[in-house]
């Protein structure tokens, strides 16, 4: 294990280190050290370091396992929540750009963080082991690439970074001759426990939610190190004081996302944590329920919980690893708007995690591009949409123009609700990944980043995935379509994916997305590959999208994501043979299974989505029109029950749902009663949030009056 330096070297590193440690304390800001040069000399002086600056709550990140007190970077999810004073953060076992957010985030006022990189001249030309994550097999980790190259240049261009470099002599290290001030106190919070007027306003905002008239919502948006979860987690404690029999629910991604609320409100008969997705399928009472960090929850999700709840308060980051605000408040406005239209927004702009102006936090937005922003344009016309072009863009050079850059990310972060810094590394550095861009008098106003897949040669790792044996890194189309569609040609096949795609919301509805989209498939055909595909959250407003664009439904996942509650689709569109082959049989298949999938494993998917599921797919054959005809009138004029009514019901709906939905006989709400009576096989109980009446008989009534619209279809269908 390395020992610190008792070098002169070290004994200046360290007395500059604790000088900025106490020009932090003074300011209550972070200050930042940048140590770079070899490995083992950058531990020896962050080791000295530490020596020099005893019983601070400390945490050491590294991908290299060294020395022994070191974290690996994951470890710095655990940092939610939790406050630290010195953060020292190992860049030469790789750069992560989403543990170096979120450690960063948990530093507080006063702290001081030591970042260890190679020597800048080498560091983007070095193999950076966290390229991994990002590498599609069967590449080896990349070197640093573009991205290290950018954030080396923003770390030089830092005016408030104090940087030391092995190579340059201690009589050339930057001093800090101004002496410190006194350090500067916390704010003291009043006796609600409010750190500033902005916390305290947010508190009683939430305590109006609960005391006042029912579906008004709060919105809580504020960047980190705000208090906003503090708020959600003091007014939670100051209820559930006032009332034993008082029930609040907190929901966030994951439990660490809500970990500062819950410790603020600490532990109550009638307070507890519930996952996004238990939420809704349990539908748990509550008074009130908290939606922490719910920009990185889909807002069609929180949609629902509008409908299922009638006091709700969500706290969302504007910008964060975790998600982003600015996204979630574009999409979410207007179910808020159509739903509840008397909800407020609430901003905390003052810091209390640490003082305004924060050097810090100003370097993770520049570094990561947290703050980046869609450019302003004037609403368009015919004139202005004939001049936007459509491109595929040079990496080196997108690298290189900061304003390009920005303006592209910007478009995914206000998109794309878990957008994220690692995200931005990807569009940089990935192996096998294109951006395309949209322009409008020289800016980007719609993107899409599509990565390589597939063209697997190997028979033995193609049976491999297959048989759910293996599977390769990068290939999610090909290998979802191999171990889970049944289609074992599926990783042969050369294929591009598309990751992400968004347009700036003032040119929304005007083709763009469709020019990108075709500009790519353009480009497969002329570059003879097989297949473009997508996979998503499967909602009807996606699924319109991709169907409108001619894609083929080819694959529906069983299970959901825990936090979003949605379950993945694949779409596809050929672009070779061999491509519209297997597309074809991709959709037969799922079009043959589709039945037994909703009344099993997709039992609980929300109606709708699977009416929008069974629109996109071929119509099932049915039986002969004369027996069906004759049991389902059976059912909707006499007395026939519907126990013995529900497999010609099911035939029923799989051939005519979609086109009586389309001709408007029957509308979204019925359709969705329907599939998850006779499909999904749910029982009248769980039938109350579609069929908008209580009891069996109110039930059965309206279940014969839809049928009986669905039995006109029939008929006057060829």
């Amino acid at each position: 294990m390395p020992t610190p330096d008792p070098s002169p070297q070290a004994t200046a590193i360290t007395a500059l280190a604790r000088a900025l440690r106490a020009e932090a304390l003074g300011c209550r800001q972070r200050r930042v050290l940048l140590i770079s040069g070899e490995v083992g000399w950058c531990e020896r002086q962050a080791l000295a370091v530490l020596v020099a600056l005893p019983g601070l709550a400390t945490t050491w990140l590294s991908a290299r396992a060294s020395p022994p007190q070191s974290e690996p970077l994951s470890a710095a999810r655990k940092l939610l929540g939790g406050e630290l004073a010195l953060l020292v953060y190992d860049a030469h076992g790789g750069f992560d750009p989403d543990a170096f957010g979120a450690a960063t985030g948990a530093l507080v006022g006063g702290g001081l963080l030591l970042l260890l990189t190679p020597s800048p001249a080498d560091w983007s030309a070095l193999t950076d082991p966290q390229t991994a994550r990002l590498t599609p097999w069967p590449h080896p980790p990349q070197p640093g690439g573009r991205f290290i190259a950018r954030l080396a240049r923003e770390l030089a261009s830092d005016p408030a970074l104090v940087h030391i470099d092995q190579s340059q002599p201690p009589a050339h290290w930057p001093r800090l001759d101004t002496p410190a001030p006194a350090p500067a106190p916390p704010p003291a919070p009043d006796a609600e426990g409010a750190a500033s007027a902005d916390q305290a306003r947010a508190i009683a905002a939430v305590l109006r939610v609960a005391r006042g008239r029912a579906h008004r919502p709060l919105v809580l948006s504020a960047h980190r190190g705000r208090g906003k979860s503090a708020a959600l987690g003091i007014a939670a404690r100051r209820l559930l004081a006032e009332a034993e029999d008082y029930r609040i629910l907190v929901t966030a991604p994951n439990r660490g996302a809500a970990a500062t609320l819950l410790g603020h409100a600490g532990s109550h008969p009638g307070f507890d944590f519930v996952a996004p997705a238990d939420l809704l399928d349990r539908h748990p009472a509550a008074d009130l329920v908290l939606v922490d960090e719910a920009a990185a929850i889909p807002a069609p999700l929180l949609e629902r919980l509008l409908h299922r709840y009638p006091r709700l308060v969500f706290a969302a980051t504007v910008h964060g690893y975790e998600g982003t605000g600015r996204g979630f408040a574009l999409r979410f406005r207007d179910a808020l708007d159509r739903l509840t239209p008397g909800w407020r927004l609430e901003r905390l702009e003052q810091p209390i995690r640490w003082a305004a102006h924060d050097p810090l936090e100003t370097l993770g937005f520049r570094a990561l591009l947290l703050d980046a922003a869609i450019p302003a344009i004037d609403p368009p016309t015919s004139a202005t949409l004939a001049d936007i072009t459509c491109e595929r863009l040079d990496r080196d050079t997108l690298a290189a123009d900061e304003t390009t850059l920005a303006a592209l990310f910007g478009l995914l972060v206000q998109a794309h609700y878990q957008t994220r810094p690692a995200d931005l590394r990807m569009l940089l550095d990935g192996p096998g990944v294109r951006v395309y861009a949209c322009r409008l008098a020289g800016r980007v106003v719609a993107t899409l980043i599509a990565s390589a897949e597939g063209g697997i040669d190997d028979p033995a790792l193609r049976a491999a995935i297959f048989e759910g044996r293996r599977r390769p890194r990068g290939h999610l189309l090909p290998q979802t379509l191999s171990a889970h569609a049944g289609l074992a040609e599926a990783p042969a096949l050369r294929a591009l994916r598309v990751v992400r795609i968004a347009t700036h919301p003032a040119l929304r509805r005007h083709g763009l997305g469709t020019r990108l989209l075709t500009t790519l498939q353009d480009a497969a055909r002329a570059e003879g590959l097989d297949l473009i595909g997508t996979s998503f959250g499967a909602t009807p407003e996606l699924l319109a999208f991709w169907r409108g664009q001619g894609w083929r439904l080819a694959q529906v996942g069983t299970s959901r994501n825990a936090a979003s509650g949605e379950h993945a689709v694949v779409l596809l569109s050929a672009s070779s043979t061999a491509g519209a082959h297997l597309t074809q049989r991709a959709e037969r298949r799922l079009g043959e299974r589709i039945g037994t999938l909703l009344a099993g494993p997709l039992r609980m998917l929300d109606p709708e989505v699977a009416g929008a599921l069974l629109a996109a797919l071929p119509p099932a054959p049915s039986a002969p029109l004369d027996e069906v005809a004759a049991e389902l009138r059976a059912f909707a004029t006499a007395h026939r029950t519907l126990e013995s009514s529900l497999a010609p019901l099911a035939g029923a709906v799989r051939a005519r749902l979609a086109e009586a939905l389309r001709a408007e006989r029957i509308e979204p709400r019925e359709a969705a009663l329907l599939i998850a009576c006779v499909l999904q096989m749910r029982p009248p109980t769980r039938l109350a949030a579609y069929s908008g009446d209580a009891g069996r008989e109110a039930l059965l009534t309206r279940l014969r009056d839809i049928t009986t619209r669905l039995l006109g279809e029939l008929i006057d269908s060829p």
